[in-house]
């Protein structure tokens, strides 16, 4: 039985911590900042290329072949931000500029909201300034 248009089993935070360890990430609810660069010293790709055939059980198999092959930083991000949307968390990415060169950041967030939900539909909005 489908449970939702990219997988067949709902993640859970075992396979979840799996992915955030290959990342470089403690748990789900880590607030560091990384970078690609940051994957390539990690080796992030080589990580989640060994963890293939456990992914492969929580995705539908038309969707394990799009997102599966040929891994690299782009597709291991969004892989993190499929499996981390079940659980309300998000990956967002932000374009800094490091030594003259731009580069994006990513940081996992908590996301209370409901993704049924129109935005229209929200009322108080919340914003968090950081200066790093």
């Amino acid at each position: 039985m489908v449970k939702n248009q990219l997988f067949k089993n709902i993640p859970d935070l075992q396979i979840i911590q799996s992915i955030l360890a290959a990342f470089g990430l403690d748990d789900i609810e880590d607030v560091r900042f990384f970078t690609k660069e940051h994957m390539i010293d990690v080796d992030t790709v080589q990580k989640l290329t060994e963890l293939r055939d456990e992914l492969k059980e929580y995705y539908l198999p038309c969707k394990s072949i799009k997102y599966l092959t040929d891994l690299n930083e782009k597709k291991s991000i969004t892989i993190l931000r499929q499996f981390i949307k079940i659980h309300h968390y998000k990956c967002i990415g932000m374009e800094k500029s490091i030594k003259g060169k731009k580069t994006m950041t990513y940081r996992l967030l908590y996301s209370d909201e409901d993704y049924l939900k129109s935005p229209s539909a929200k009322q108080d909005k919340e914003y968090v300034l950081s200066f790093e």
